[in-house]
């Protein structure tokens, strides 16, 4: 399964869900969309809203690779769990958000090069990523989530790296 979430911001991510909508019959695994306050109801997948905390947490355990914002809940979850991460980041210029710091993330990440974290930045390159990740099994070992000093730790490496 491919899990695509879009976090909880109050602003729509109607361009990721659109092309995933678009692709999906062609993509070889199910794709199943958290969708948010997103206006856009996907016609060819399973969607909902929002799930509480652990049935998405569930979502993302079953999936072999999750779609999403730069979101760093998203993020830090599919670290912990060793599930690969492919990341559009939400755009200002498309009022996805109230500023570019996804695109930031997106940077960082990118420079990282974590082998189960990849960034496309045109949504016209998510069919072609996808069916890459998933043909290459691409993933990466999961990283345990110690608890409060481990977000603090993650989140100081992370400012350290802007």
């Amino acid at each position: 399964m491919i899990f695509v979430t879009v976090g909880n911001d109050f602003r729509s991510f109607d361009r990721l869900l659109k092309k995933l909508d678009e692709i999906s019959p062609h993509l070889p695994k199910e794709v199943v969309i958290q969708k948010g306050y997103s206006k856009y109801c996907p016609r060819n997948v399973k969607y909902f809203d929002f799930v509480p905390l652990n049935t998405a947490i569930e979502y993302i355990k079953k999936s072999e690779l999750v779609v999403s914002h730069a979101g760093i809940g998203t993020i830090i979850l599919c670290m912990q769990y060793g599930i690969p991460l492919l990341i559009l980041p939400r755009r200002k210029s498309y009022q996805e958000h109230m500023n570019d710091h996804q695109l930031e993330i997106a940077k960082v990440l990118e420079k990282r090069r974590d082998k189960g974290i990849l960034v496309v930045h045109d949504e016209d390159q998510l069919e072609e990523k996808i069916r890459s990740i998933l043909k290459q099994k691409i993933a990466h070992t999961p990283v345990q989530n110690t608890g409060r000093e481990n977000l603090i730790r993650m989140i100081k490496t992370f400012i350290e790296m802007i």
